[in-house]
């Protein structure tokens, strides 16, 4: 709840784009704390602490993803909100298997799916600004 306040107020002072690359990274770091505490067989109180952190950054992601993904949808608005309401319960029915792979006294597949799936998401942003940036310039060029 502290981190979707946050975002509301930073809303209007600051870029959507900036905001949610301060989650995602926010997220990464949190996630990358996870996998160090499961790796170490950490205290349990360090691992409830990062995964706290990690859980508080999709209130810093959420809004910011779903006010950037639905701003160049006008005339498909509602399909698209559908499609980003179901997307996380698709997603979280293919991942949540995975993290009982190693049994229910290890934390290890839930660290390792934290982590992987952290740093997916910052390489497909990555590599999908370098793809915008360079349609962008090749409008652009088309345009002269």
């Amino acid at each position: 709840m502290l981190a979707a306040q946050l975002t509301k107020y930073l809303s209007g002072r600051i870029n959507p784009r900036h905001i949610f690359l301060i989650g995602l990274w926010y997220a990464f770091i949190a996630s990358l704390a996870v996998l160090i505490v499961v790796l170490t067989h950490g205290p349990l109180v360090a691992l409830v602490i990062s995964l706290f952190l990690f859980n508080s950054s999709n209130g810093i992601i959420g809004p910011a993803s779903f006010t950037l993904a639905m701003e160049s949808q006008g005339h498909i608005a509602g399909s698209a909100s559908a499609l980003l309401g179901i997307l996380p319960f698709f997603l979280g029915s293919v991942a949540s298997p995975l993290v009982g792979l190693a049994g229910e006294y290890s934390a290890l597949p839930l660290g390792g799916i934290i982590f992987t799936t952290s740093l997916l998401v910052v390489f497909f942003n990555v590599a999908l600004i370098k793809k915008g940036r360079a349609m962008a310039s090749s409008q652009k060029i088309s345009n002269i």
